[in-house]
């Protein structure tokens, strides 16, 4: 009866026992392999009597089937001979299997003695597969998808597949979605070639899990040089990819960290036996093979230091030591670093010494740098400090300034005060301490504070509020500008008098000036012809003194008022008002405007219209000529509006065009022509614009105003 399952057969084909299966009723031989049939001259036994093959060598109870049924029971073997060669003694084992549902026994026929070489030899083989220590496999490629048709237990132990489950499948069971299709191609392809081959192939267990298989496979050929099979070998990788994964892993850590490695040997010197690129690059080499012409101790700048590291590692205590020490390097340059050494031993006893190399230069800078800001901070005049927020803050760091400033006895007392305590108003401590966690930063900020001995004073605080580890915390620098804050006081009541006397002064003067023109015209109606032109002299110098009063006002409000409001003046509206007020008050001078005056707004402020009454005044009162002519024109530049204020006078000779208002010396003691061109040229140049004068041909000067332009689009 032919079984079905091509591996079974093949197993069962190829044993190197004989085997039988025997109907344990009729003792008929339902199947046999083919050594079973060597054993018997090579004929064909299916379909005999088991009992004519074999004799049993000594008599036992009943016939050889009841003796086969029990010792398939007892496990027992039974003595034979063959019938075919009588000399050779064979063992009988039967045991009981089940063949498509009928009972029968399966007889295994061994020799037992004056076994041949050759037999003995293919025994120990056969034994040294089943017990090997990696997988075998042999497939039959003559089959269809080259089966499975022999594993070994090792086999069965490494996948978890038992024989039953393998046997007559094609080994890519064991694949899965993790599994290199080109590496399984590479298998492919030595198979079709007949040619060995191995692969390393992530394949699963029958419960699923991974593991790395190093797959071997190699053809088998006959004598005639046809490929009978393949044998297979799979041995498990996994510990040793691991391995590997991590010796790679550590060595790309070597080769990229930034800090130096190095192993050297132990000696006084400390040959490099291994360096990474990072201790290349920080020793100023080129390559490592330059830094193994040198020993460690070339590098340190005291070799005394080095010796003292080996002292430490060789008899301390501890498996490793670290030490600060200075290199030079193969440029010359000085590099601070951190040495921690260890030492190991090899297989063969010998020692080495692994080094970590850090290069902390730039870290000691930090230190130094911070060490000179320390004692800057230490020494500057102001106080500078660090407190924590709230109404329970208190300073955490200061300066001897800051605890000159509050006369306290030292820094430590200044650190036991609240910090609320030492504000006058401590209203005003929350109030900054708000406006500084909104703000983040507040510059110059002027508070009014009280020293440890009661005393107030005034500081400037500028401060910035930031954020650490333990919360946030507020730096700051403060300087007592209690003498500034006197010194502002008295210049603001020094300020109030000065306008309360400029207006008072001012106005009397003014009003006598009111009686003098209103005699002057009392007086023209009683003098004779001669008279008159003392009498018009009067009225001049009357209303020119009018007129320096006026100026002075101006100049008083310049000077009292710390900055100025510009903003859009309509540059026509301006000019136009004083001309028509010249006009009035200089009925005999011909003044004129030049072309049209475009719609042009610049920045200026109310006082603009003094800048062109000074001007146009000016022009007039300087004039020595019969009839006084004044020209005005205004001309748009791209951004900026030019105005000129042409007179027929005697002009300004070019030695005192420089100084007429008063440029280069000092404010009123200016030797210039006048208090006015002095106002004229400061509001100009407040506005950001420029006045300058020029000879007018024939004869006379031209002021030039140049102002910067407002937009039509700006407000």
């Amino acid at each position: 009866m032919e079984l079905p399952r091509a591996a079974y057969r093949a197993a069962f084909d190829d044993a190197p026992d004989g085997l039988a299966i025997v109907d344990p009723e009729t003792g008929t031989i339902r199947d046999c392999n083919r050594r079973y049939r060597e054993l018997h001259g090579g004929e064909e036994c299916r379909g005999q009597d088991v009992t004519d093959h074999v004799v049993p060598i000594r008599d036992g109870d009943g016939g050889l089937l009841d003796r086969l049924g029990v010792a398939a029971t007892d496990d027992e073997p039974i003595n034979c001979r063959l019938r075919a060669a009588e000399s050779v003694p064979v063992e009988l084992r039967p045991s009981s299997i089940t063949v498509e549902a009928a009972d029968l026994l399966l007889v295994r026929v061994t020799e037992i003695e004056d076994e041949t070489e050759e037999r003995r030899d293919r025994k120990r083989k056969a034994r040294a597969i089943d017990e090997a220590p990696i997988g075998i496999t042999i497939t039959d490629p003559a089959q269809a998808d080259n089966p499975l048709v022999y594993v070994n237990d090792e086999f069965e132990r490494l996948t978890g597949y038992s024989a039953g489950e393998a046997l007559g499948r094609n080994c890519r069971f064991l694949q899965g979605p993790e599994t290199d299709p080109a590496r399984v191609a590479e298998l492919r392809e030595a198979i079709d070639a007949e040619e060995p081959g191995t692969v390393e192939l992530r394949n699963y267990r029958n419960d699923g899990s991974e593991f790395w298989n190093r797959v071997t496979i190699a053809p088998v050929h006959d004598e005639t040089g046809e490929l009978v099979n393949f044998v297979g070998f799979q041995a498990d990788i996994t510990a040793q990819r691991q391995d590997r994964a991590e010796l790679e892993l550590a060595h790309e850590l070597l080769e990229t960290v930034p800090s130096g490695v190095a192993r050297t040997d132990p000696s006084a010197e400390g040959g490099f036996e291994y360096v990474n690129p990072a201790l290349v690059s920080l020793l100023g080499a080129e390559s490592a093979e330059q830094l193994h012409e040198h020993s460690f101790a070339d590098f340190y700048v005291d070799p005394s230091e080095r010796t003292k590291l080996l002292e430490a590692l060789f008899e301390g205590e501890t498996d490793h030591v670290s030490r600060e020490t200075r290199l030079e390097t193969l440029d010359g340059d000085i590099a601070d670093v951190i040495i921690t050494a260890s030492v190991s031993e090899d297989d063969s006893g010998d020692r080495h010494v692994h080094k970590i190399i850090q290069d902390i230069t730039e870290r000691k800078s930090d230190e130094r740098a911070l060490e000179r800001y320390e004692r800057l901070v230490e020494s500057l005049p102001i106080g500078v400090y660090q407190n924590t927020p709230g109404s329970d803050g208190t300073f955490t760091l200061l300066n001897d300034a800051m605890a000159d400033i509050f006369d306290a006895d030292s820094k430590a007392e200044l650190r036991q005060q609240p910090v609320r305590d030492l504000y006058v108003d401590p209203e005003e401590r929350e109030a900054f301490s708000e406006r500084l966690r909104e703000e983040g930063a507040v510059t110059e900020a002027e508070l009014k504070l009280r020293t440890l001995s009661g005393e107030e004073l005034w500081a400037a605080v500028t401060a910035i509020a930031r954020e650490t580890e333990e919360g946030t915390v507020f730096d700051g620098v403060l300087q007592d500008i209690t003498r500034r804050k006197e010194t502002e006081q008295r210049l603001k009541e020094q300020r109030d008098n000065l306008d309360i006397l400029n207006q008072v002064l001012r106005h009397d003067i003014r009003n006598d000036l009111q009686l003098v023109t209103a005699y002057t015209d009392f007086l023209g109606e009683h003098v004779d012809e001669e008279g008159e032109e003392y009498v018009e002299t009067i009225r001049q110098s009357a209303d020119h003194a009018v007129e320096l009063t006026r100026t002075a006002r101006d100049i008083a409000d310049v000077m009292l008022t710390a900055d100025r409001d510009r903003h859009r003046v309509d540059l026509w509206q301006s000019l136009e008002s004083e001309l028509d007020e010249v006009r009035s008050k200089h009925s005999g001078a011909a003044i004129t405007v030049t072309g049209s005056v475009p719609e042009i707004s610049v920045v200026a402020d109310e006082m603009l219209d003094s800048v062109f009454r000074n001007l146009l005044t000016n022009a007039i009162q300087h004039n020595d000529s019969t009839i006084p002519e004044v020209d005005v024109a205004v001309e748009e530049r791209p951004e900026t509006a030019l105005i000129s204020i042409a007179d027929n006078g005697p002009g300004i000779p070019d030695r005192q065009k420089e100084g007429v208002f008063g440029k280069g010396e000092k404010g009123l003691e200016s030797s210039g022509t006048g208090i006015g061109l002095y106002l004229v040229e400061t509001l100009v140049e407040a506005y950001g614009g420029d006045v300058w004068v020029e000879d007018n041909d024939p004869r006379g000067a031209v002021f030039f105003v140049e102002l910067p332009k407002v937009e039509s689009a700006d407000s």
